[in-house]
């Protein structure tokens, strides 16, 4: 590939070679390495192809050897900026699209961004955008290791962003922090800092293991929310089995209790679908910069649509992208139905929506233990309630007060004062 764009910029000819001596000929071309390519044998006559210098090469041994040459094709820039040279607003035209491209490259128009899952693109181009990043801007004026700090800042669950220029795209490289509660409540708590764990919720203790702290809870207790399950100190005795100090910690464990989760949920029998009825209409538009204009449609006259917007950018290879999309909208025309559920497919449907909230406990760390939830179906609607008894984690940090114990010395003294 590299060797026929190499050709073409130096211009070939093919040519037909006919005379005394033609295979002499092509022997005295292999003897002075003149290159010859895709040569070919017809009615007593060689063709093949030869570069420009090549050819100018040639008067010698045609001389020699008694043969002559036509050309039967011209290949090449050379022979196109010749056909072409009386055409100057053709070559002005060249020049503007290639000062255009340069100048087009020193702006950034297309902003990408990576690894986000809680916040979404437009959320995040939306920021830059309030922070002077936007698309159109030239790429001098983009500070990479600014944008970092400022996504870092400006969202608490970014712990870690990256933004490089490749091209005229502006990629932004983000990880959010995907910890659960109780992994930033350990970080929260690596300062050192006394904590109990205390109930969040009313439950009935199914099981306890403590790692640190002092347990205040056992198997079957019930708890409120507020109860401390395991305080942050152990206390230290001293010989009379008295409460000498406490030792302060931070509380750690693993507690599972029974709660109950209520759930009700009601839908009606009679709802509405969408039926699309198979007709559609699309217009067709460019945004240049941050400016959009649309063709009018004249097949367009649906009361109630879906609209699909269909976006293409413009680019040259993998990064080079252009200030222009164009856009393509389909709309599909529909027509609201009044339909009703059976009764089966009523419960069915209460069914799946109850298995959807049990799968979010279950993400959740939750153990579904026991199922209380009844569905009735009347004429009408269709209803579940109840509860759901469960076996999940309870427990919740909180500081741990600071008890002051009088120390031996102080109560000798306070005696001694009392006797005089």
């Amino acid at each position: 590939m590299l060797i026929d764009k190499v050709k073409y910029f130096q211009g070939y000819v093919r040519v037909r070679l006919f005379g005394y001596a033609p295979e002499r000929f092509l022997n005295l071309c292999s003897n002075r390495n003149i290159l010859i390519w895709n040569l070919e044998y017809h009615d007593d006559q060689y063709e093949f192809c030869i570069s420009l210098r090549g050819f100018r090469q040639l008067k010698p041994i045609l001389k020699k050897t008694r043969t002559k040459l036509v050309i039967i094709e011209r290949t090449g820039l050379p022979f196109a900026m010749r056909r072409y040279r009386k055409r100057k607003l053709f070559f002005a035209g060249i020049v503007i699209c290639c000062a255009l491209l340069y100048t087009m490259s020193l702006f950034v128009w297309k902003i990408e961004v990576n690894g986000n899952l809680h916040e979404t693109d437009s959320n995040i181009i939306k920021f830059l955008e309030e922070k002077k990043v936007y698309h159109g801007l030239l790429k001098s004026k983009i500070d990479c290791e600014k944008i970092e700090e400022e996504l870092r800042a400006g969202y608490e669950d970014i712990i870690w962003a990256s933004a490089k220029l490749n091209g005229t795209m502006l990629i932004i490289d983000i990880q959010e922090n995907l910890a659960t509660n109780q992994q930033v409540e350990k970080q929260q708590s690596e300062d050192g800092t006394p904590m109990d764990l205390v109930a969040d919720k009313e439950a009935e203790i199914y099981s306890i293991l403590t790692r640190a702290g002092t347990p205040q809870v056992e198997k079957g207790a019930v708890v409120k929310p507020g109860d401390v399950l395991v305080e942050g100190k152990n206390p230290v005795l001293n010989d009379a089995k008295e409460i000498a100090s406490y030792q302060y910690c931070v509380s750690d464990a693993d507690i599972l209790g029974i709660t109950s989760y209520p759930y009700q949920d009601s839908f009606s029998l009679k709802y509405e679908d969408k039926v699309f009825t198979g007709e559609e209409s699309s217009s067709n538009g460019i945004r240049i910069l941050q400016n959009q204009f649309w063709l009018p449609d004249f097949l367009h006259k649906f009361e109630k649509y879906d609209t699909i917007t269909d976006e293409y950018d413009v680019k040259i290879g993998e990064s080079f992208y252009l200030p222009l999309v164009f856009l393509k909208q389909t709309h599909k025309e529909y027509q609201m139905e009044t339909k009703r559920y059976k009764k089966e497919e009523a419960k069915k449907l209460a069914e799946q929506k109850l298995q959807e909230f049990c799968k979010e406990l279950s993400e959740k760390g939750v153990q579904i233990i026991e199922n209380n939830v009844m569905i009735v179906t009347d004429e009408h609607n269709c209803t579940a309630s109840g509860s759901l008894k469960v076996i999940e984690p309870i427990g919740i940090r909180k500081a741990t007060s600071i008890t002051d114990l009088p120390q031996e010395g102080q109560i000798e003294d306070e005696s001694d004062g009392e006797s005089n």
